[in-house]
């Protein structure tokens, strides 16, 4: 199985409308999306649903990309509006309780972040030109140091403002988001908990959440074994990002070099066991 997410067409969908054309567009998206996956059953349909038009109109747009056929969608980990509602405020519990019904996971990705920007756009008057990995990978160097950003801070949300909580079988995909901040970022998790203990009392530890609703895809590259030795085996997820360049022409290979040390049950989990386990195929 694979699934198959919007490129062009998704940036074309965020960049060139607002209001009832973001609605309209995202709904053709998604639709032409399932329409792209629907002759093969291995093929699933990774949709949009644009969050920042409020709760109510996002459900809507949920709801008939599903009956058109998608298999999940993508959301924004960012409200740009701070006037606006965060995706974490209850009056969004339809979304993920509409994710977790169906025993779909839910989409991040660093294309779908809600116009998050962790760098200034003053460090880009720096005298010099940017370097560009190329495919939709983030310009820069300090973009690209910080890609897992949004992630965090999303994830940090959903687990601190108790989403998980409501929603016990909702399950999160990060893709493209790099995997190398996961240890430090259990941590800081828990960390975070800890130093809040007097005035809050957590049923578990945030960590402890995160390892059982969240998976995430690391670049081709990146030392997923010491990652793995971490955070342990269930966490990580493989990808390629094919065809883009970030993907690379070896990613198991490269992959592959940093897990040495990883027996044959780490690495089933990883190349499939963790995915089947996400999808609730397992």
């Amino acid at each position: 199985m694979q699934w198959v997410l919007p490129t062009y067409a998704f940036h074309q969908t965020l960049h060139a409308a607002h209001d009832e054309a973001l609605a309209a567009t995202s709904i053709t998206l998604n639709r032409a999306m399932a329409n792209f996956c629907a002759h093969d059953p291995r093929l699933k349909a990774v949709g949009y649903i644009p969050l920042n038009l409020g709760p109510e109109r996002a459900k809507a747009i949920m709801d008939q990309g599903f009956e058109d056929g998608c298999y999940t969608f993508l959301v924004p980990t960012n409200e740009p509006n701070p006037a606006n509602k965060s995706y974490t405020h209850p009056d969004f519990d339809p979304i993920w309780a509409g994710f977790a019904e169906r025993g779909i996971p839910a989409g991040i990705h660093v294309a779908a972040n809600g116009d998050y920007n962790p760098v200034s756009p003053s460090f880009k008057n720096n005298g010099k030109s940017e370097l560009a990995l190329g495919g939709d990978a983030p310009v820069g160097e300090l973009a690209l140091l910080n890609i897992g950003a949004s992630a965090q801070l999303f994830l940090s949300a959903m687990i601190f403002d108790d989403v998980f909580t409501r929603h016990p079988d909702l399950r999160v995909m990060s893709m493209e988001h790099a995997a190398y901040w996961l240890p430090s970022w259990l941590h800081q998790l828990d960390f975070t908990a800890n130093l809040l203990k007097r005035s809050r009392k957590f049923a578990e530890a945030p960590s402890v959440t995160a390892k059982r609703h969240i998976k995430v895809s690391p670049f081709a590259g990146e030392p997923v074994g010491w990652i793995i030795d971490n955070v342990g085996p269930d966490m990580l997820v493989f990808a390629s990002d094919y065809p883009h360049p970030e993907g690379t022409n070896d990613p198991i290979g490269k992959f592959e070099r940093t897990m040495t040390d990883c027996d044959a049950e780490t690495m089933d989990k990883f190349y499939f066991g963790n995915m089947l386990d996400l999808m609730g195929l397992s």
